[in-house]
């Protein structure tokens, strides 16, 4: 057992991506989540001959594993990506890829860049800010992006910008960018100056602008007057001489350090667990997918694809093994020291093969692709089945469990809506849905287990009850009648005796709680239903309303993309704007609570509709329905009260306080009862 020491060249890490490579990078689009900054800032670093760390490989037989380094070999591979060579599309999911370009005639800088770097994504094809390249693009700039696309590429990018390849991604903010694997190729294959321009020429439009230049000035005109400047000249210089003979140290782990088979001290001695002590942090189902890999190496190519880009390699691994040794009880967790124990069992290994299987036929690739057929029911956005897949893992679990027991069991849309409804209720409106996997996970061995009989609300005691839409709308318009904000519910107050009756016929009560100690449960349940449904830290319920415009808009986005950017190439916009409210003097406390609840945003395509601000009042953005943004018919009267002369409304403001309120009300209702209607839920089976 022998750790190597190994240097690999700049050139020789952007080949990782490659599947014949020597060592051996993750899918690129799997696990990367790197920001557009960290990338920009990586590159201008190798620019400036910084240094940019070792990285650790693993040696597993003939083959090297990167096991940690794989932001950076990734952002370095990505600034050799040319998506204007064909043979280059077997490289990770080349149509998402993001792109790196290089401004070679930097107007602007700011103080901690040498090297002006523009990465583009799928999401943001502009780019984004040079000053603060954190940050997206300015609407005005994103719409004059999107106007161009559309001159260069066809009108039907204005608004499908998702769809542009990784060759027709431009940088916006910028003045003279050119694509960093062109001036790569030009040092590295000893190209000349002509050969960099006419490659520039054959891919790059004629009419391309960027926003720094003036009405007179020309893309290739200027380009051409910059090949002979000294910065571009002392830019190759850096390239030859400083870029390209990048050596990165890499550390070669001993194929025996992967799994530890000792048994003294297990959850402190793998080398996993002291990486990340050490500061290399290797989090939790990535540890026991690093060592699913060493273990299983033949399979892991399969493992990598079973997912659909919506559940991800390291947690299809969790997921199988689970289900493995949950054949008698529910095992609710795996610890890195479980698994690594199991990983060391013939046993365990066979049946993990055996459920995984092979290109031919994959168990639980097959029953992967039916749970999340069955959770796409009605049409809800991928990204809303992820999120629910990330967030409820042993709802999921127990639905592959089920499928897994029910072989053969008839599909249609009834029992796919029936299964769906209970899971997504659970997901947004239960409490504790892991307890109910646990003491139901045996009699998911019957086809019907889906039905009221196993659900039924009375026998459920970690699910709010549902009310009726129009109960909710009474409740809430109530509310406004006092200055105070307050949505509590009590026995004794008549506005809520119908609400309340629900709720405790719903909630069993134990023997051992005396009736204050049951009303604040019941309270605390209201609470928590109300939170759930109302607050806009999760905006699933508003991607399920718009969900035809989501999937029209964005029928190719998924949610596993490249960077964190990807995961909303739309914006969430206040149809009653923020800036109208907060920072302003004598708003109305309802009004600064209302703004921000779920019914005051809408997902919106990035230039979709867009005025060249944010401010336009709702009475200018909607004079009709609008079914795209979910304006209904009553929620739309008072949208239409809420004009710009009343943009900043004042405690004293009594009705207009209640319009913007009611308007926020009213369209959370709707999308309430939209969720209700989609799922087939009825409330009224509470009072049963």
């Amino acid at each position: 057992m022998k750790t190597e020491y190994k240097q690999y060249s700049i050139c020789d890490v952007a080949e990782w991506l490659i599947p014949e490579s020597e060592v051996q990078l993750p899918v690129v689009q799997r696990g990367f989540v790197w920001k557009v900054s960290q990338i920009e800032r990586l590159w201008d670093s190798i620019f400036r001959g910084y240094p940019i760390g070792a990285m650790l490989l693993s040696r597993e037989g003939e083959n090297l594993m990167l096991l940690d380094g794989q932001q950076r070999a990734t952002s370095i591979a990505l600034g050799f990506y040319n998506p204007w060579v064909k043979d280059k599309d077997h490289i990770g999911n080349a149509n998402n890829l993001p792109t790196v370009w290089i401004d070679v005639n930097p107007r602007k800088k700011t103080d901690t860049q040498e090297f002006v770097f523009r990465v583009v994504t799928r999401s943001h094809p502009w780019g984004y800010q040079l000053q603060h390249n954190e940050n997206i693009l300015s609407v005005p700039y994103r719409r004059a992006a999107s106007t161009q696309y559309a001159k260069l590429f066809g009108q039907s990018f204005y608004t499908n910008y998702t769809k542009l390849l990784p060759k027709q991604r431009i940088p916006y903010d910028a003045t003279c960018p050119i694509p960093l694997c062109f001036l790569l190729e030009t040092v590295r294959y000893n190209h000349d100056i002509k050969w960099l321009i006419e490659k520039c020429k054959d891919n790059i439009p004629e009419a391309f602008r960027t926003s720094s230049m003036t009405e007179s000035e020309d893309y290739f005109t200027m380009l051409e007057s910059l090949v002979g400047s000294e910065f571009f000249s002392s830019l190759l210089e850096t390239i030859e001489g400083r870029v390209l003979p990048t050596m990165i140290p890499t550390i070669v782990l001993p194929e025996e350090l992967l799994i530890d088979k000792t048994d003294s001290s297990p959850d402190e001695s793998t080398l996993f667990v002291r990486l990340n002590s050490q500061g290399t942090k290797i989090e939790g189902e990535e540890l026991m997918y690093s060592m699913f890999k060493a273990t299983c190496p033949e399979v892991k190519n399969l493992v990598d694809c079973i997912g659909m880009n919506i559940i991800p390699p390291s947690r299809i691994i969790t997921l199988t093994s689970r289900l493995i040794l949950s054949s008698n009880s529910f095992v609710s967790g795996l610890s890195l020291a479980q698994f690594r124990k199991h990983v060391q069992d013939e046993e365990f290994i066979k049946k993990l093969k055996d459920k995984i299987g092979d290109n031919l036929s994959s168990p639980i690739k097959e029953k992967i692709k039916c749970a999340i057929n069955i959770l796409k029911y009605g049409n809800v956005p991928d990204v809303v089945v992820k999120k629910y897949i990330r967030e409820s893992p042993n709802g999921f679990l127990l639905l592959l469990h089920w499928l897994f027991e029910n072989e053969g069991v008839q599909i249609d849309e009834t029992r796919k809506r029936e299964i769906a409804s209970r899971l997504y209720r659970n997901h947004w409106f239960g409490n504790d849905f892991d307890y109910y996997v646990r003491e139901n996970w045996n009699k998911v061995l019957e086809p019907d287990f889906w039905s009221d009989k196993y659900f039924d609300n009375k026998d459920w005691i970690r699910q709010y009850p549902l009310i009726k839409p129009e109960q909710l709308l009474t409740f809430l318009e109530e509310r406004l009648k006092s200055s105070e904000e307050n949505h509590d519910i009590s026995p004794n107050m008549p506005d809520c005796s119908d609400i309340w009756q629900i709720w405790e016929l719903s909630l069993p009560r134990s023997e051992n709680l005396t009736d204050e100690q049951y009303q604040d449960r019941i309270l605390g349940a209201w609470r928590n239903f109300l939170w759930k449904l109302l607050g806009s830290r999760d905006k699933s319920l508003i991607l399920l309303a718009q969900r035809d415009y989501i999937n029209r808009t964005f029928e190719d986005f998924n949610q596993l993309d490249d960077l964190e950017d990807t995961n909303t190439p739309w914006d969430w916009d206040h149809i009653y704007p923020n800036s109208w409210v907060y920072g302003q003097w004598y708003i109305d406390p309802r009004t600064r609570t209302w703004e921000n609840r779920i019914g005051n945003f809408r997902a919106m395509s990035l230039t979709d509709n867009r005025s060249e601000n944010n401010n336009l009042s709702p009475a200018e953005r909607f004079d009709k329905t609008n079914e795209d943004f979910f304006i209904c018919e009553n929620d739309l009267e008072y949208w239409k009260r809420l004009d710009a002369k009343h943009k900043n409304i004042k405690n004293d403001d009594e009705e207009y306080v209640k319009f913007h309120a009611k308007a926020i009300i009213t369209r959370s209702v709707n999308i309430y009862k939209s969720f209700l209607k989609m799922f087939g839920l009825n409330p009224e089976t509470n009072l049963e």
